[in-house]
């Protein structure tokens, strides 16, 4: 009697630990649904553009959702390769593209090397006007990037005029420009970074014998790379996409891609195919270095953004 009382007993235990699973399985199951929802219809433009580069502009431009034998497809009917070969016949993109990739290149390294001594200085030392630098450079992101062109253009041109320095149509003016732009915000997320790293490592290389710059490049700077290469990711995507400066500071020698981009899209018209493979080409650097570097990115934002 006793044990079919504690059977009796234990059936709607198991019977709510059965409920209580399948719950959570439930739950599961729509959280992936959802999940999965949000990336289709995010990744649905970029597909349909991967695709629409290899098909014909004849097929892109006759494609009708009234006639099964012309309604569109994900994959192409005719698969071609010209929109690729044919995308520096018009517009002149790989020389756009090797002129993106040095003041990318460039931008990125000169943000990272201010933004972390700026960014040491504002962590480990206290000095006069520390808090008002600090707002400062924070008040900057106030502005639109737009109100300092003319002021840039004006500085460029008297700096041409009077110190014979040439900035204008210059790989070197270009990045100048962009690192002013990327190292306000580099230098607030390093900082906040770096506040997260106890100050006792520091004391400890200092006993070690290291000076004040030997502690930042032995200890601080490696126990600080998925910061920097956050901020380093950023200032890069930031010179690669950036158009209005570009537009105005820029020659037929320094051009950029993104201004490359608006001038094929020009030339093209209504060839979608080539403006597709156009696009492709262009993301592939920014895609690389989220590819390989997309752990660092993420624990460098994060623990930039929450720590400090």
């Amino acid at each position: 009697m006793k044990v079919r009382a504690k059977l009796v007993q234990a059936r709607p235990d198991v019977g709510r630990r059965a409920k209580r699973r399948w719950r959570k399985v439930g739950q599961r199951i729509l959280l992936y649904l959802a999940v999965l929802l949000v990336v289709a219809y995010v990744m649905a433009p970029y597909l349909w553009m991967v695709s629409g580069s290899f098909k014909t502009t004849l097929e892109i431009q006759a494609a009708d959702v009234t006639k099964p034998e012309l309604e569109p497809r994900w994959i192409p009917r005719t698969f071609t390769l010209d929109n690729y070969k044919n995308v520096n016949k018009t517009v002149r993109m790989l020389d756009y593209f090797r002129n993106s990739i040095i003041i990318s290149l460039g931008t990125m390294v000169l943000s990272i090397v201010v933004s972390i001594s700026a960014a040491y200085a504002l962590s480990r030392f206290d000095f006069k006007g520390k808090n008002t630098l600090a707002l400062g450079v924070a008040s900057t992101q106030m502005f639109p990037g737009i109100a300092f062109l003319i002021p840039y253009f004006i500085l460029f041109s008297l700096a041409n005029r009077y110190l014979g320095l040439r900035l204008i149509n210059t790989y070197h003016g270009m990045i100048f420009t962009y690192t002013t732009f990327a190292i306000p915000f580099c230098i607030l997320m390093l900082r906040n970074f770096l506040d997260s790293v106890p100050r006792e490592i520091d004391e400890q290389a200092r006993i070690d014998g290291c000076s004040h710059l030997g502690a930042l490049f032995r200890v601080i700077i490696p126990l600080s790379t998925p910061g920097i290469v956050a901020v380093g990711i950023y200032s890069f995507i930031m010179a690669w996409n950036e158009v209005l400066f570009a537009s105005i500071l820029t020659g037929r020698a320094t051009k950029t891609v993104a201004i490359g981009l608006l001038e094929y899209i020009t030339a093209q018209q209504a060839r979608w195919s080539g403006m597709m493979a156009a696009c492709i080409l262009v993301s592939i650097p920014v895609l690389i270095l989220f590819t390989f570097m997309q752990k660092q990115i993420v624990e460098g934002l994060v623990s930039g953004a929450t720590k400090g």
